[in-house]
């Protein structure tokens, strides 16, 4: 378990320390450029793009899952390491995109993972499976409330990266400005979402053949009898006409 909160206790520094090379210094503009249009567009249409941010949101799981397993295990290749996070990640993507639910759950468990991390900053057992029981408990809720968990969890996730990105271009990098960019950002990304994706009704929300059959009713007894009394009908018609 040292492993785990020792990978995530040192994410400040390995972000800090990215941030401070040379290459990331050069596309400094570019990259939080980048990131602020996907920060946005995640924070608009971030439930109308699902099934690609099912497959993000799979992938990411998928690696991290591999990666702790792969660690855990004490391989010291790299080459392993990769092949195993790379593999195991696009499984989970297939998987993801394949099966709707369980791509709804990753990607909702993904999305609540990596807020908690962010924002709890792991260094303990404890708050390390506090962060796992936050993903397990978001995508669970997924489940079940599948467009307002994933229009809040994609407008917040969304509205974070747009809020950094762009108090970073800015130059308001210090604390109240981000936050605060991001929770604008978030709650404009909300309120635009719940607008344009309005829920449907259970007729809509029922799986595709289910709809056909509804569009071809079942004979009840009630049709069988008219049927009978048109076949009756139309023989008296032949025989009074023969008989003339």
């Amino acid at each position: 378990m040292s492993y785990f909160t020792d990978i995530f206790g040192n994410m400040p520094q390995l972000g800090e320390g990215l941030m401070g090379s040379d290459m990331f210094t050069q596309f400094y503009t570019i990259i939080f450029g980048v990131l602020l249009v996907l920060g946005i567009l995640n924070c608009v249409f971030g439930y109308r793009l699902i099934r690609f941010w099912m497959m993000v949101g799979g992938f990411f799981v998928g690696a991290v899952l591999a990666f702790i397993c792969v660690r855990s295990m004490e391989i010291q290749d790299k080459t392993v390491w990769g092949v195993a996070v790379l593999i195991t990640g696009i499984i989970f993507a297939v998987i993801a995109f394949l099966i709707y639910k369980a791509g709804v759950f990753l990607l909702a468990a993904g999305i609540g993972w990596a807020l908690s991390i962010y924002f709890i900053h792991p260094t303990s057992s404890a708050a390390f499976f506090a962060c796992i029981l936050i993903g397990i408990a978001l995508g669970t809720l997924a489940v079940k409330y599948c467009r307002e968990v994933l229009i809040v969890a994609t407008s917040l996730i969304g509205g974070l990266i747009a809020g950094v990105s762009l108090s970073r271009l800015g130059g308001l990098a210090e604390f109240p400005y981000g936050i605060g960019l991001s929770a604008g950002f978030a709650l404009l990304g909300m309120l635009i979402q719940f607008a344009i994706n309005k829920p449907h009704n259970e007729e809509e929300d029922a799986e595709p053949e289910n709809r056909v059959e509804s569009e071809y009713p079942e004979e009840t007894g009630d049709s069988v009898e008219n049927e009978g009394e048109k076949v009756y009908s139309q023989r008296r018609k032949r025989k009074s006409t023969s008989d003339r």
